[in-house]
């Protein structure tokens, strides 16, 4: 009885929920992003009003102090924000009373995030194309002339993979150009990127060690939370700083690839970039959720999923992932999910789902460094990977994680065109998929763990 007006109670107070959004709740919750937007777009207009044909050594490094300023301080900034939130996550996740159930769920999310970065590098490195036109490690991208408008060069590119590339090609030539990934040195190193898994490490560590201290552990523990709380403020005041520090940098960046007539490359590499982000989201959701759901309850849980498409909406423009937890959890009760597993679990769940995370990163690494037509090495390799999956730990869901990928591996000046458009889809729209993404992975979760409590009642009936 009492599991039924909680159901009564999740499904009322889901119904409450605003199934549209006005257009002032919208902007509240994104003004930050539509005011960067705008900023950009000003700086686009401007630059193409009135030709400033800016000298190199004199013109840009003035016009481009705003954004070096903004630059300094977010690159020393997230350096330090990796390691506190390492540390306040391992805190949490030593603070939760470990179980068996807890224990599956946790390898569970390691196994999706591991094959959901394998997923996200492979689509990034074939699909995301590379800065030099004469490179022979292409891969798909052969169709494609520079010249032609970006919407043309996008339906060839997709065109040609369909039809040429993966029936007659991915056999016989592409493996030459398979071969060739450990070949070609990269030059110049990765930036911060190479330490990025020294402060993830360092920040568990530390939260760790507080452990052994007793009281004054717990103390400590406090404090770097209160630290990381401190951090996420000063995170959302260096981005109320990006859109002036952004318009200075459109405007100079815009003419300098006016001058290289890069205009139409730059778009298609952010529509191919759009595209593997969506790839990587719809296999994720319809394959690889399902499969692994399938191995541990031999059912795909497509049932679960479409159960979820009236939520979809809401998960994509719901604003953060910390408002989308309690709105699943209403909205998974609604749906005669066990009441006990959803406040139970969900918050876990969240807490250690790092596969949009990781995704992001990886994309954003391979995209920055083909930025540059910087070629892989196997240490390369192994070292984004080894990040991806180091970082989808330490950074918790309610911060985006794709602009880390681009400060930690760009080792020059990361104010350049893709690198605005990137904070644009960063705030929004790549977040809006990782979401997404994400309720559905919970709530196949939640799945799972029903099926464990329902065969351990049948087993105690039985005996």
């Amino acid at each position: 009885m009492d599991d039924l007006d909680r159901f009564v109670d999740a499904n009322e107070s889901y119904n409450n929920i605003p199934k549209r959004s006005h257009l002032w709740a919208y902007f509240k919750e994104f003004w930050l992003a539509i005011v960067t937007c705008l900023a950009c777009v000003l700086a686009i207009v401007q630059g193409s009003c009135i030709k400033l044909n800016l000298d190199k050594e004199t013109g840009v490094p003035l016009l481009m102090l705003p954004a070096n300023f903004f630059l300094r301080h977010v690159r020393g900034f997230v350096v330090l924000f990796i390691i506190f939130s390492a540390a306040t996550k391992t805190a949490l996740l030593f603070e939760t009373k470990r179980s068996t159930v807890k224990r599956k769920i946790l390898f569970h999310y390691f196994l999706n995030t591991s094959l959901t970065l394998f997923v996200s590098f492979v689509a990034a490195y074939l699909i995301i194309m590379r800065r030099d036109s004469s490179s022979q490690t292409k891969f798909f991208a052969k169709f494609v002339n520079e010249s032609y408008r970006p919407l043309t060069n996008f339906v060839r590119f997709f065109r040609g993979l369909a039809i040429h590339d993966i029936p007659g090609n991915i056999i016989t030539t592409r493996v030459e150009n398979y071969n060739e990934l450990g070949a070609q040195k990269l030059e110049g190193g990765l930036g911060d990127g190479y330490n990025a898994p020294g402060f993830v490490v360092f920040g568990a560590f530390l939260a760790c060690s507080t452990y052994f201290l007793g009281k004054d552990g717990e103390i400590l523990r406090n404090l770097m939370q209160l630290i990381h709380r401190s951090m996420l403020a000063v995170y959302w005041i260096l981005l109320c700083y990006s859109p002036l520090a952004l318009y200075f940098a459109g405007i100079v960046q815009y003419d300098l690839v006016q001058q290289e007539g890069m205009l139409g490359f730059l778009s298609l590499r952010y529509l191919l970039l759009l595209a593997c982000v969506c790839l990587v989201t719809l296999l994720q959701i319809f394959i690889l959720l399902p499969f692994l759901h399938f191995c541990r309850t031999r059912k795909f849980g497509y049932e679960v999923i479409s159960r979820l498409f009236a939520i979809m909406p809401n998960a994509f423009v719901g604003g953060s992932s910390v408002r989308m937890v309690e709105k699943t959890k209403m909205y998974l009760k609604s749906k005669r999910f066990s009441v006990e597993s959803v406040d139970t679990y969900l918050n876990y769940c969240t807490l250690i789902n790092g596969s949009g995370i990781a995704s992001g990163f990886v994309i954003n690494a391979i995209f920055s460094l083909k930025l540059y037509d910087a070629d892989f090495d196997w240490a390369v390799i192994f070292k984004i990977v080894l990040t991806g999956l180091l970082v989808s730990l330490a950074v918790p869901e309610f911060i985006q994680g794709y602009m880390f990928g681009i400060i930690f591996f760009l080792n020059t000046s990361m104010i350049n065109p893709d690198f605005i458009v990137l904070i644009l889809l960063v705030d929004w729209l790549m977040d809006r998929f990782r979401v997404v993404a994400n309720v559905v992975a919970d709530a196949l979760t939640v799945d799972y763990i029903e099926s464990i409590s329902k065969s351990s009642t049948a087993t105690t009936q039985s005996l």
